[in-house]
Parts: C-alpha cells; structure tokens; sequence
C-alpha cells in the first residue's frame, strides 16, 4: 500500500506538471483569439468595401464607354453636317462664277456709283512713338483696306506716308514718296507701315512741323486733289507750332487749279494738344476728327469732304 500511494502520487504530480505545461503552451493562444476575431472582422470589412469599390469602377466604365459611344456618333454626325457645308459651298462659288461669267461688265463710272472724287494724292504725317502703339496697329492693319476703297472712287490715287519720332530716336522722320498706287507699290507702302513700330517718346512734344515739311515737299501733281492726313496725340513742339501752321496754310493755298488741304486726327485726351490738332486742320483747310478706334472711318471722313466742308460725290 505505501509503494501503491507513493506511485499514484507521483502519477496524481506527473499529470499536474503535464497541465501546468499545456496550459502554459496554450495561455498565448487563448490571449490571441480576441485579436484573430478583430482581424478576421477588419478583413471581412476591407473585402466588402474592395467589392464595393469593383462595383463602382463598373458602373464607371460602362458610363465612359456609353459617352465615348455618344462622342463617336456626335463627331460622325459633325464630319456629315461638314461635308454638307462644303458641298453647298462649292455649288454656290460654281453658281457664282457662272453667273458673272454671263453678266455684262458695267463701267467703271457704274461701279463707283454716285460718290467720286477727282485723281488723288493723299498723304499719311503719322506720329510713331510708344503712346501710338494701337494706332499704328489699326493704321497697319487698314491701310490696304483705306487704299481699296479710295481706288475705286478715284480715278487716279497715289500714296505716301511719312513717320516720325522725337529727335534722339531711331529716326525723326521715315518717309514713303507719293507713288501710284500699282499693284506692285501698294505691297510696298504696306510692307513700309508694316515694318513700323511705335517706340521711343516720353515727351509730349514732337516734331509734327518736320515730318509736314517732308510731306509738303513730296511731288504733288497740279492736276489731281492734294490731302495730308496728320494723326498724333501731341502737339508740335512750341518753337515748331507756328511753322506747322504756316505748312498747312501754304499747303492749302499753294495751288490754284484742284483743291489741297491738311487734314488732322487726334488720338489724345489732352485739351492743349488738341486745340493744336484742331488749328492745324483750320489751317490747312482740311478736316479734324477725334479717333475712336477705326482709322479707316477717320481717313474716309477727312478724304471724303470738299473745302466747304461737305462731302464730295
């Protein structure tokens, strides 16, 4: 019996160790089960929104593939309606020539209409210096325009053009010669205006009386209408102002047979200096204007009146 209770217990301490062992191998395990279910229900979460996500970028590129649809079906109907366009544009140009190839010319005096005026040479005095930036750019991109239309009124037109700047600039005065206006010489005068850029300046007064000396100088022919056309925003410079007047007059009254006069177009808000615009025009018996963004307009108005001051037709 001693030997029997001394191995049962030491059996009963052998099964108590092998517990102890087990419980102390298993213990980490049963403190990880919550975090396991913590991270089984985070992946379940993040794989529901995946799915969600999937579902959604579906629905996005059936929306995109509908619209590249749509955009595929616009541009054909586009490319259709073009090619529509260009048809009937073609057959009205075919319709167009044929018809003017079976129209009567009508003579030049028809085509001219009611208003005309006599053989023309017109002058451009033209301040180019850095405030007459925008005016230089509308005279630039007129001038053929300008010339176009004063072919067809007059029988005969020559052009010039004279620029000038403040003494110590580029230049003080460039000039174009009066020349007919031939296919050949309007590209010229045009490239000529085309080529200036208004720089330099920073004082109001400017050599307006040399440049008008440069123009007043050029070849006027007896027989045809003489006009300057002066545009600036400042007035001579106050030892030249009463030379420019005294231009202008002797320009006005230095032929007898056909009319001449010096015409002027402010582009400036100063009172003073367009007080001396407006004696140059009275001056020279010609027409003052005050710009307002249409050179052509100005141009055609000064061009377009007789020395009573009423247009000429």
């Amino acid at each position: 019996m001693e030997m029997f209770s001394i191995s049962a217990l030491d059996l009963f301490a052998s099964a108590l160790g092998t517990f102890i062992l087990l419980s102390i191998l298993l213990f980490p395990f049963y403190l990880r089960q919550p975090s396991l279910e913590t991270e089984l229900n985070g992946a379940q979460a993040e794989l529901a929104a995946s799915g969600e996500s999937l579902r959604e970028a579906e629905r996005i590129a059936e929306t995109t593939a509908s619209r590249k649809a749509e955009a595929i079906a616009a541009l054909a109907a586009a490319r259709t309606q073009l090619q529509a366009a260009q048809a009937a544009a073609d057959a009205a140009d075919l319709e167009r020539s044929e018809t003017a190839s079976v129209e009567e010319p009508q003579p030049l005096a028809d085509q001219r209409g009611a208003l005309s005026i006599n053989d023309l040479d017109l002058v451009f005095v033209m301040d180019t210096t850095g405030s007459m930036r925008n005016e230089l750019a509308d005279v630039q991109a007129n001038l053929l325009g300008v010339i176009r239309v004063l072919h067809r009124l007059a029988p005969s037109l020559r052009v010039g053009f004279v620029a000038f700047k403040d003494h110590g600039a580029a230049y003080v005065t460039r000039d174009f010669p009066l020349s007919p206006m031939t296919d050949g010489n309007v590209l010229k005068v045009v490239r000529f205006v085309g080529e200036m850029s208004a720089e330099g300046g920073g004082d109001d007064p400017e050599p307006v009386d040399e440049a008008l000396a440069v123009a007043t100088a050029m070849d006027w022919r007896a027989e045809a209408q003489g006009q300057i056309v002066v545009i600036g925003d400042a007035p001579a410079r106050p030892s030249g102002r009463g030379h420019a007047l005294a231009l202008a007059e002797r320009f006005r009254e230095s032929n007898l047979a056909m009319p001449r006069s010096v015409s002027a177009i402010f582009t400036g808000e100063i009172p003073s200096a367009r007080s001396f615009f407006e004696q140059l025009a009275r001056a020279g018996g010609g027409d003052f204007s005050a710009y307002q963004g249409q050179i052509i307009e100005n141009v055609l108005l000064s061009v377009l009146r007789d020395p009573s001051g009423q247009a000429s037709r």
